[in-house]
């Protein structure tokens, strides 16, 4: 209507990238990960090998851009951990949250179209008090979903939960956590910092 203007107010922004990484890289890094000496489940530190230095790469440069357009303030971007997931048919990943960082990052290298996707809350818990019927869509729904394809990431607040549900078929994906380094709040306000 012409006499209705739009605000979206208050967006909780998920952003999908495609790695640009060939079948070599994402196979080098899967021969890691499944190498039965490499004791893969207990590390979070895969961004310090080599073997996903690309990956690496790659994650820093989109949370570069994803702070420069809104327009954040900082003084370094830091990728706090990194590990790989690996789910078999029948498995679920809870739904959770990650504390203590500021963005947070999926990337799969091993999915299958009967591979379960991510899917994504609403944090206004307030928003399903009162819901009319709907035909769901991007702008009315309670949770949302990304197939989980090879090659794909994407990042998104570590604030927001998220879980995958029950799963039919082998899927391997690596996850991340960002700090942004620099000033917390505003200067002389007792509620900054600088992390």
């Amino acid at each position: 209507m012409d006499n209705v203007k739009l605000y979206e107010c208050f967006p909780t922004r998920i952003y999908e990238f495609k790695s640009g990484l060939t079948n070599y890289d994402n196979n080098r890094m899967l021969r890691y990960l499944t190498t039965p000496n490499n004791n893969h489940p207990k590390e979070d530190d895969l961004h310090m090998l080599s073997y996903f230095k690309l990956l690496k790469d790659k994650v820093l440069e989109v949370s570069e851009y994803i702070l420069n357009s809104n327009e954040y303030e900082y003084e370094k971007i830091e990728i706090t951990n990194m590990w790989a997931n690996q789910m078999h048919d029948g498995e679920i990943h809870a739904p959770h949250t990650h504390s203590n960082n500021f963005l947070s990052g999926v990337y799969y290298i091993q999915a299958s179209k009967e591979t379960s996707p991510i899917q994504f809350f609403d944090p206004r818990t307030q928003s399903s008090i009162l819901v009319p019927r709907k035909k769901p869509n991007w702008n009315n729904s309670n949770m949302i979903q990304f197939d989980s394809v090879v090659g794909l990431g994407l990042i998104f607040p570590s604030w927001l939960q998220h879980w995958v549900p029950q799963n039919k078929d082998n899927r391997i994906s690596i996850s991340w956590n960002i700090i942004v380094r620099g000033q917390y709040g505003e200067p002389n306000t007792l509620q900054n910092a600088n992390i």
